[in-house]
């Protein structure tokens, strides 16, 4: 199962995923969570420690994994990448 919480801001985005995280998990599901917003405001809903948070490297910083999984070069346009990345 894949889920994408999507919306403007301000309606409670990271609220629904933390909380859609923590019940997958309970269940006994295996849950990967991303966040796009380099605040990490998702880790910290998450109950991730500060000092953890601090160890996290935003994927915008890593060029070379964002090629070599979906085929596009960051900073160009008009390319077609995978969607679904190795």
């Amino acid at each position: 199962m894949k889920i994408a919480v999507t919306g403007k801001g301000g309606v409670g985005k990271t609220t629904v995923s933390a909380l859609l995280s923590h019940l997958f998990t309970s269940e006994g599901k295996r849950v990967i969570a991303v966040d796009a917003d380099p605040d990490a405001n998702l880790a910290s809903a998450l109950g991730v420690s500060k000092s953890e948070v601090e160890k996290i490297r935003p994927i915008a910083e890593m060029e070379e994994l964002v090629e070599e999984r979906t085929g596009a070069k960051p900073g160009t346009s008009g390319g077609i990448f995978k969607i679904n990345p190795k």
